[in-house]
């Protein structure tokens, strides 16, 4: 059994604070072993325990005690800006990797990612590509300077996640440029503006206001979906889509309109039937606006009920936002030209699994959801440009993200480093 249940979608809930693993850790690693014996305890935010209720915690703990066996230990316990990372080796003497959120010594989000993925290494670029060609649906592009050195369905539409944002920062620097807006301008909290997680605004209070810079540096950073939905109704939906077709965005305009905030997106999650999603996709923007519409209209019960059992892929290619590899390339290529420092600063926030010092500017947005994964990266080394896209769609099942991020480190350790450079 490959457990894939991505818990922290809706239950993050303020920042992580200093690590207390050897409670909250060992916390979790005792909860397995109570099984579907498991009852919620204080240590679980008010808000996790409302989100997922305790039978359904119960029995995913239960699943996991029979498959691997009583937790015997905390193991490889890291702490990051937005969550603890740590594995629990069990008496099956397998090793589950997990991320925990908290907030002031109490759980707020939980990601049980499933068996600890071996590492990955590849002997060349060539190998990668072989490598993801044995997916049945997935992208590869990887160009250093002027060179392509694998491409695997990199002109092919591909469903983003929240790759999306890209689009959003594009259109606010565009904005900035204009003077129609300022990094430093203040916007308000709108209740009506917040959307569901991943991310932390949704807990601010209506009226609080926060600059334009810390809503896109949280929309990039850590893919706060509030603060997404406040830049999109700063800007407008047209603008958005607008700035799509200025940049030269052909495919992601003509594949991504309506452009949907985080929200609908959820919204359409919750409530779509396979027969809405296949008139979706077939109508023009008119006809899925109206549709989207429609969905807005549910009991908040229902709502959250629903979305709590979205652990498999839904209308990944139905209704998402939509590009290319090759054009979020071109769109980061965009973004490292205009040696902005706050663009620079926003994208260089969250890279994962890239030491900055061997490059001289790293620029990143991933985005998931059941069924898709999917990495952007933006490289410099020694002033060498290099894009590295990643992606892998499974319309039927959850995707084991651990064992794709080892094939992720993979490629990363075939990059030229600056320092490879500097011994030339």
């Amino acid at each position: 059994m490959k457990i894939s249940l991505f818990i922290g979608i809706l239950l993050i809930a303020g920042c992580a604070s200093k690590p207390k693993h050897s409670i909250l850790s060992q916390k979790i690693c005792d909860d397995i072993n109570r099984g579907e014996q498991f009852k919620y305890t204080n240590d679980y935010s008010e808000v996790f325990q409302k989100a997922l209720p305790q039978e359904q915690l119960a029995t995913l703990f239960g699943q996991v005690k029979k498959e691997y066996g009583d937790c015997l230990e905390v193991v490889d316990y890291k702490q990051s800006p937005q969550k603890s990372k740590f594995s629990t080796k069990h008496k099956s003497q397998k090793i589950l990797d997990l991320n925990l959120v908290e907030n002031d010594g109490i759980i707020t989000g939980l990601w049980l990612l499933g068996e600890k993925a071996k590492p990955v290494s590849y002997k060349d670029f060539n190998a990668a590509l072989l490598d993801f060609k044995n997916y049945d649906d997935s992208r590869l592009f990887i160009k250093v300077d002027k060179k392509i050195l694998a491409d695997v369905a990199s002109k092919k539409r591909t469903p983003l996640g929240s790759i999306f944002k890209l689009f959003i920062l594009d259109a606010l620097i565009s904005e900035v440029k204009k003077g129609k807006s300022s990094w430093d301008q203040e916007l308000a909290i709108n209740d009506s503006w917040k959307s569901l997680p991943s991310g932390e605004m949704q807990n601010e209070k209506a009226g609080a206001k926060f600059t334009l810079f810390d809503y896109a540096a949280k929309m990039i950073s850590i893919s706060d979906n509030t603060a997404t939905d406040h830049l999109f109704y700063h800007l407008g939906r047209n603008t958005i889509e607008r700035q799509m077709k200025i940049r030269g965005l052909s495919n992601s305009f003509s594949w991504t309109r309506p452009f949907l905030t985080t929200l609908e997106l959820f919204k359409i999650r919750a409530q779509f039937s396979p027969l809405d999603y296949k008139q979706y996709a077939a109508g023009n923007r008119t006809t899925r606006l109206r549709k989207i519409q429609d969905a807005q209209i549910i009991n908040q019960d229902d709502f959250m009920k629903e979305i709590m059992q979205w652990h498999q892929p839904r209308g990944l290619y139905d209704a998402e936002w939509f590009s290319t590899p090759r054009e979020i390339c071109q769109l980061l290529e965009t973004f490292s030209s205009a040696k902005d420092e706050n663009v620079e600063k926003i994208l260089g926030l969250n890279t994962p699994f890239i030491e900055k010092d061997e490059f001289n500017q790293v620029l990143y947005k991933g985005g998931s959801e059941p069924g898709l994964v999917q990495m952007a990266y933006y490289i410099k080394s020694n002033e060498t440009p290099i894009c590295l896209y990643a992606g892998v769609i499974n319309q039927s099942q959850a995707i084991d993200e651990t064992a794709f991020f080892e094939k992720v480190k993979g490629i990363i350790k075939l990059l030229p480093k600056q320092q490879d450079a500097e011994e030339k």
